[in-house]
Formats: C-alpha cells, sequence, structure tokens
C-alpha cells in the first residue's frame, strides 16, 4: 500500500477498483504524468495495475481517478457520448449514440473472408489510412510467444496497408495499452485505434485529462464485447486439443470454416503436445468444453460490473449481427453503428462503389442482435449490483441502479451461478494444472455448469407452456378438453 506521500487518489484506485477485483487491465491509470501504477499479468492470466512505487514518484500527484473506466470519479458513458455526439446523433438507450445503424459486409478483396464477422472494422482502418486521415493504426496482433513474454497477442503500430490488413481477428484474450500509450506519448501523429468498450472509454476519460492523447487519436474503433477472458481460456481450448498449458504458439478464435453458421466459429491452436510433437488442432468452438459464452468461463469481475455492450463512446462500434437472417451465414455479417460523420461518408461511398453490401437496419434491430449481451450487461448487473449492497462491499457506481424485484427468483438464481462459475472457473484450473488433468477442471466445473443448464431449461419450459397456452387451436392441445 502507499505511504501518506502519496496522493489519496493513489489509495483511493488501490482501494476501491484495483483491491475489490475491478480493473480491467486497460493501462490508462499507467499512462497518467507521474503515475506509480504499471500493468501486470496476475496468477490467473488477467492483466491488472500494480502499484510499483519509486523514488522519483514519492511526492508525485497522479490523477489517476479520472481516467478509470471502473472508478466513480470518472464520467460516464453517456456523459462522455454527449460531449462527442450529441450535436450530430440521436440517443438511443441501449446502443448509446448513433447516426445510422447497418448489417452486412465488405464485398471487395477478403476483408470479409480475413474478419470475425463482415470485415467491416478492418475496411474502415484501411480507407482512413488511404485516405491520409490518419499516420497509423493501433490494433491487435499476434505475438510470437518467448520465454521472457509468453502473450500470443498484444497491441502492435501499424504504418502500412499491410500491416493494417494483418492485424487479428476477434480474439478472446487479455490485452492491455499502456506499451501503445507510451508509443502514442513519444511519436507525434495521428492515429486510429479499436478495442472493447471499456478500453475505448479509458481512451476519451485519458484524453480529457492529457491533451497529448486529444490530439493524437483522431479515431476510435469499437469491438462489440461479450466480456473478456484470461489467458486460461485460451490454455483450457488448447488442453481439449492435446496442447497442455504453457505448450500453445498460437491460437486463432475466429476461424471460418465451410459449411457452418456465423455462430459455429472455428478455432485453430498450434503447439506442442506432451510428447514434444508439434501438432495442429481446428475444430467448431462448441465441441469443447467450457466455450459457452454465457457461462463466462475465465471472465474478469469487472466485465460482470459494465454497462457498455456497444462501445458507446466510439467513433464506430462494429461487432457480429446475431439476427435470424444473418445466422445461416458462416462468411460472417457485421452489426455496425457510426457516430461519426467522417466514418458515415467512408462508408456511404463505399455502398455507392459496391466495395460495401450493407442493410440498413433500426438501432432496435442492432440492440436485439446484442440482446442476450444487453440482458445480462443491464437487468443482470441490476441484480448483482443489489448483491454487492447488500454485503456492504464497494462496487462502481454504474447507470443502471441496484435492484432485484425485476427478476425471477429463477433468473436471480441464474444470474448468482454466473457469478459463482466464472469465479469458480479461474481457481479450478489453477488446480487442474498442479496435478496435470484436465478432468479435473472438468468434474468441479460440471457440477455448476449442470444446475446452470437445468435451471436455464425450466425456465424456457415455463416460457413454451405459457405460449402454447395462447396459442389457438390446433397448436393448443388444451382447447376442447
Amino acid at each position: 500500500m502507499p505511504t501518506d506521500q502519496f496522493t489519496s487518489e493513489t489509495t483511493t484506485l488501490l482501494k476501491t477498483v484495483i483491491n475489490g477485483g475491478y480493473c480491467i487491465g486497460c493501462g490508462a491509470c499507467s499512462a497518467v504524468e507521474n503515475s506509480p501504477f504499471s500493468i501486470t499479468l496476475n496468477d490467473q492470466g488477467c492483466f491488472t495495475a500494480t502499484f510499483q512505487p519509486d523514488s522519483q514518484r514519492q511526492t508525485s500527484e497522479a490523477k489517476v481517478l479520472a481516467v478509470c473506466p471502473f472508478s466513480d470519479h470518472a464520467i460516464n458513458e453517456d456523459q462522455i457520448g454527449k460531449k462527442l455526439y450529441a450535436t450530430s446523433a440521436t440517443y438511443h438507450d441501449k446502443i448509446g449514440y448513433y447516426i445510422t445503424t447497418y448489417a452486412g459486409f465488405v464485398k471487395e478483396k477478403d476483408f470479409r473472408q480475413r474478419g470475425s464477422s463482415g470485415g467491416i472494422a478492418k475496411w474502415i482502418l484501411y480507407q482512413l489510412f488511404n485516405e491520409g486521415l490518419i499516420d497509423a493504426v493501433i490494433q491487435v496482433k499476434r505475438n510470437r510467444p518467448t520465454a521472457s513474454d509468453p502473450m500470443l497477442y498484444r497491441y502492435s503500430v501499424a504504418h502500412s496497408v499491410s500491416d493494417i490488413r494483418s492485424g487479428s481477428k476477434s480474439v478472446y484474450y487479455p490485452i492491455e495499452m499502456s506499451e501503445v500509450l507510451e508509443y502514442i506519448k513519444h511519436h507525434p501523429g495521428r492515429y486510429a485505434i479499436t478495442g472493447v468498450p471499456c478500453f475505448i472509454k479509458a481512451l476519451r476519460l485519458l484524453s480529457l485529462q492529457e491533451p497529448i492523447f486529444q490530439e493524437r487519436i483522431q479515431f476510435c474503433i469499437g469491438i462489440i464485447c461479450g466480456h473478456l477472458k484470461s489467458t486460461r481460456y485460451a490454455d483450457m481450448l488448447a488442453w481439449q486439443g492435446g496442447i497442455p498449458p504453457g505448450n500453445l504458439t498460437s491460437i486463432d478464435f475466429r476461424q471460418k470454416l465451410p459449411h457452418t453458421k456465423a455462430n459455429e466459429k472455428g478455432v485453430e491452436m498450434i503447439g506442442v503436445n506432451h510428447s514434444g510433437e508439434a501438432i495442429t488442432k481446428v475444430g467448431i468452438v462448441q465441441e469443447f468444453f467450457g466455450t459457452n459464452y454465457g457461462l463466462g468461463f475465465f471472465k474478469y469481475q469487472a466485465c460482470d460490473y459494465c454497462d457498455d455492450v456497444t462501445a458507446e463512446v466510439a467513433d464506430v462500434a462494429i461487432g457480429d449481427a446475431w439476427l435470424p437472417q444473418y445466422i445461416n451465414d458462416g462468411n460472417g455479417t457485421s452489426a455496425v453503428v457510426v457516430r461519426h460523420r467522417l466514418i458515415q461518408q467512408l462508408i456511404e461511398k463505399g455502398m455507392t462503389s459496391g466495395q460495401l453490401q450493407l442493410d440498413c437496419l433500426s438501432a432496435e434491430e442492432i440492440a436485439r442482435s446484442q440482446d442476450a449481451g444487453l440482458r445480462h450487461r443491464r437487468e443482470g448487473l441490476a441484480y448483482r449490483l443489489y448483491l454487492k449492497d447488500l454485503a456492504g462491499e464497494w462496487r462502481p457506481q454504474k447507470r443502471v441502479k441496484a435492484q432485484f424485484s425485476h427478476l425471477s427468483k429463477q433468473l436471480r438464481k441464474i444470474h448468482k451461478l454466473r457469478v459463482l462459475i466464472a469465479e469458480k472457473s479461474h481457481v479450478a484450473f489453477k488446480s487442474a494444472i498442479e496435478a496435470d488433468q484436465f478432468s479435473l477442471f472438468k468434474k468441479e466445473m460440471q457440477s455448476l455448469t449442470k444446475e446452470y443448464h437445468k435451471n436455464k431449461t425450466s425456465i424456457f419450459q415455463r416460457i413454451s407452456r405459457k405460449i402454447l397456452s395462447i396459442l389457438p387451436f390446433p397448436w393448443n392441445s388444451t382447447q376442447g378438453k
């Protein structure tokens, strides 16, 4: 803990966000002038801010609270969005501000095939660079692991079209920004940066406190997000494919396989098995235990206290269009929320030229495409906040208000199980690694997942019976009796 020489801001951030387990490891606090924080990977495989004082900083005033996306001293997404977009966009309570909303894909080159969904994010970055609107792109890219740097993905700086196109697809893996934020500080230029909602919020907050970031970060490209995973999620997949923890050298979480639906994501893992042989394993993610995103294996705790799904303070937000009309197309379809006029102009030009195939959707349709995530981050979050308040524990202030009466008893049980499953996955996997037995992890987790699915099934059965009871004959089997 810091001594009295340190600022109350440092102490407050430690006592609340960091020690409370709400740090997402974004790196914004480390970029503040005279910050005593650095970003490190903890034993659960999650990035977190770590207090590391040195003699030069012991009497310094570090303004860290206003830049943390989970601090009570930072303004929220609605307030940031209003500053950025209120004069040119419309507000929607589920997706934030928007100018236009679409679903579709890139028709030119191989953007779609190389992208997670429709290839729109990479195409926008490509256009921003080619139009001379930016000098470089900061994006996540594969990293070749070494003994000193075991990470499989990191943020990198792309200065060419080929570098931009070599950036990764969506990754379900921990990332942090401290190194690239330091790079921006020392390298003048105009940057576009990609990130999940809480990272984009952190960048906006940092830009309000540190003018150099306001000046140099020209565009923020948001990735619609379910939640962040620890490194153990990749290890879990690889272990089931015959690659034990520590032996995975590469993983593609979003490989597009032939004859599959959009939600049947391909995963490719490369590494070394127990015998020292190099192997490659490819499969559909549903074939692997623990991959149901609703279960939340290896989730950061902070993700359960976030109410932003659609990157509400990004200039454009892009994700999978989980709607019935697109689900059968395994090539992928992007949901797109546009908030910046220049990006809107690029998209309109792309549609006119035939580079883009986009359907105009309503804001409500975009919200429906992310329905599961929004329910978890709104109705579910309200209940999780209530539980924290009931326990007398500190938790972040959110736009969602704490309550419990809006959920049925069974839904409350499901949300409690989700929290428990996420917590247990970190502990159980560590024990399995120590015993070198994946089966131990699976056995421990299955008792919880079976209980979860039992409760989910019960709810669906009740809903189905209710629907059948109001349908006209002959579908209603009770009529005429």
